[in-house]
């Protein structure tokens, strides 16, 4: 059965092409199904170092991954140097002693990450852009979970394409001066007139952040549930119906 709330997604991801959150959209399309716990967004030059293109804040592990680690990342060397499917899962291209190597010794461990699969899409010769996800629970939910992803990969794929076309022609005559949807800039006055509660308030600032319900609930010490119900009312006081209208308001 298709996933309602992805494919609802998808025409507000194909109107944000060329602007300059469009990879935050797809961020959130893909963080739309439930089982997904992190997803980011990476492009790889043939020639150069990789850089991440959603709106997150660059870290100090993102920072060293893009200036030397992915040169052992097993999914690099797939990129350029293998035939691959699409859509690649970390576990199908490792064999038994990844967890004994430099890469995963000096940096993967550190990640916390499992159940990794990556979206290869080629805009052209010389880069590829790779989506990262990774799934919560176990192998099972990480296989159905890409086999509901398969269902729009075209979709998605046909957005970034015509994204790095056309669209960054626009952001190249704009200055790169933002931070993404991690941005704290007082962004909530907006929802002012909006009767929202300081809790409320407080998980649409974690929701901006990217940060799926399990971790929110997490973060904020309550179970998913109530996370849940929050959003939905949330939603109701801003007459919205989604997360991606959420962000289509804060932008």
């Amino acid at each position: 059965m298709s996933n309602t709330s992805l494919y609802k997604t998808l025409p507000s991801l194909i109107s944000s092409i060329g602007e300059r959150y469009f990879y935050d959209r797809v961020v959130c399309s893909i963080q739309d199904l439930g089982p997904i716990s992190n997803a980011r967004i990476i492009s790889y030059p043939k020639a150069g170092q990789p850089t991440f293109l959603d709106g997150n804040s660059m870290s100090e592990i993102d920072k060293m991954y893009c200036e030397s680690a992915y040169l052992l990342d097993p999914i690099y060397d797939v990129i350029y140097y293998k035939k691959h499917e699409e859509l690649v899962t970390l576990d199908s291209i490792v064999n038994d002693d990844f967890c004994n190597s430099t890469y995963y010794d000096t940096f993967y461990q550190r990640l916390g990450l499992s159940n990794e699969t990556n979206i290869i899409i080629g805009t052209n010769d010389d880069t590829k852009i790779c989506i990262v996800y990774t799934t919560k629970d176990n192998y099972l939910t990480q296989q159905v979970t890409n086999n509901e992803l398969n269902t729009y990969l075209d979709s998605i794929k046909s957005a970034i394409i015509t994204h790095e076309r056309i669209g960054n022609l626009i952001e190249k005559s704009q200055p790169r001066d933002y931070v993404g949807l991690n941005c704290n800039n007082n962004r909530l006055t907006r929802f002012e007139s909006s009767n929202l509660t300081k809790r409320e308030k407080e998980i649409v600032e974690l929701i901006l952040d990217g940060l799926s319900s399990a971790a929110i609930a997490e973060k904020c010490f309550i179970s998913e549930g109530t996370v849940k119900n929050h959003r939905k009312n949330i939603y109701r006081k801003l007459d919205i119906k989604s997360q991606a209208e959420l962000f289509y308001h804060f932008i």
